[in-house]
C-alpha cells in the first residue's frame, strides 16, 4: 500500500466535530475546580445522550443499590468521573459515520471496548491503583481502528482480511502494510480532539507495557485486554512482561475470583454498542 500516515491524518476532516457538551467534558479533565453542576446541566440537555448513560448506569455492570432516574442522581451515586467516561463513550460513538461495505464490526468493537474498560476498572481496584483517566482510556484504547475504517476503508478492509486469513497480529500487519498502526493513529485523533495527554499516551503505548518507565495505567489496560481475550491462570502469567510482574508483585491467578462477571460486562456493553 502506498498511503502514508500523513494522508490518513489529512482525511480526519471527514469526521464531524464533536458536540459542544463533549468538548466541555474533555476540558474538565484539566480543570481541578470544574463546576460539576454546570456540566451535569449540559449533559441533561442532550436527552438521547442522557438516556443512554442512564441505561448503562442502571445495568447489572454497576450493580447499584437503587435505580438512578437522572444524571444528577448518577453523579451522586457513581461519582462524576464515572459519569464523564460514560458520556464521552456514548457521545463519541456517534462521531464516526458508518462506512459502506466495511468489514469492521462496529458493534463488536464497542462491546469489546466496554468490557476491557470494565476489567480495567476492576483491576485498578484490586491493585490499589487510582487513576481519574483509566476507564476513559480503556474505552478508547483502540479508537484508531475506527479512524482507519473511516479514513481508509478499502485499505483497512484488506488488512482485516489478511488478519482473518492468517491469524496474525493486527498491529503487525498494519505496520507491515502501512508503516504505522492503529495505536499511533488513535493517539493522533485524541490529540486532535484535545483529549488529556495522559489518555493520548495510554492509547499509543498500552500494547507495549514493557516500555520503561512503566505506565501503570497503560499496563492495566494491557492486562484487561488479555482478560477479555480469555487468558487466565498460567496462560495469563505467560503473557505478562517481567517488568509488569515486578511492578504489581501479584500472583495473577489470585485475581480471577474477584473479576467482574462477564455477563454483567456484556449487559453494559450491549447498551453502549447500540
Amino acid at each position: 500500500m502506498t498511503i502514508s500516515k500523513e494522508e490518513v491524518l489529512k482525511r480526519l476532516d471527514k469526521l464531524p466535530s464533536i458536540p459542544a457538551v463533549l468538548q466541555e467534558i474533555l476540558s474538565s479533565f484539566n480543570n481541578a475546580s470544574v463546576d460539576v453542576t454546570a456540566l451535569t446541566g449540559l449533559i441533561m440537555r442532550d436527552q438521547g445522550l442522557s438516556a443512554k448513560v442512564l441505561r448503562v448506569a442502571n445495568s447489572p455492570f454497576y450493580g447499584l443499590p437503587r435505580a438512578v432516574p437522572s444524571i444528577q442522581d448518577a453523579v451522586m451515586v457513581m461519582g462524576f468521573s464515572s459519569v464523564r467516561s460514560l458520556v464521552l463513550s456514548a457521545g463519541i460513538r456517534n462521531a464516526f459515520p458508518l462506512t459502506h461495505g466495511s468489514l469492521f464490526d462496529r458493534t463488536a468493537y464497542w462491546k469489546r471496548s466496554f468490557r476491557v474498560a470494565g476489567y480495567a476498572k476492576a483491576l485498578a481496584k484490586l491493585l490499589n491503583h487510582e487513576s481519574a483517566v483509566l476507564f476513559t482510556a480503556a474505552i478508547f484504547h483502540d479508537i484508531g481502528l475506527l479512524v482507519l475504517d473511516v479514513c481508509i476503508p478499502v485499505e483497512f478492509g484488506k488488512i482485516l482480511q489478511i488478519e482473518t486469513d492468517s491469524k496474525r497480529d493486527l498491529g503487525a500487519i498494519e505496520i507491515e502494510m502501512l508503516g504505522f498502526d492503529h495505536h499511533e493513529i488513535g493517539g493522533e485523533l485524541l490529540k486532535l480532539w484535545n483529549f488529556p495527554k495522559e489518555i493520548e499516551n495510554i492509547v499509543r503505548m498500552w500494547v507495549r507495557p514493557d516500555l520503561l518507565p512503566i505506565n501503570r495505567t497503560a499496563a492495566i489496560v494491557y492486562i484487561a485486554n488479555l482478560l477479555d481475550q480469555g487468558f487466565r491462570g498460567k496462560n495469563l502469567a505467560e503473557r505478562m512482561p517481567r517488568i509488569v510482574n515486578e511492578t504489581f508483585g501479584i500472583e495473577w491467578s489470585t485475581l480471577e475470583d474477584r473479576l467482574p462477571d462477564v455477563l454483567e460486562l456484556e449487559a453494559g456493553a450491549a447498551i453502549l454498542a447500540t
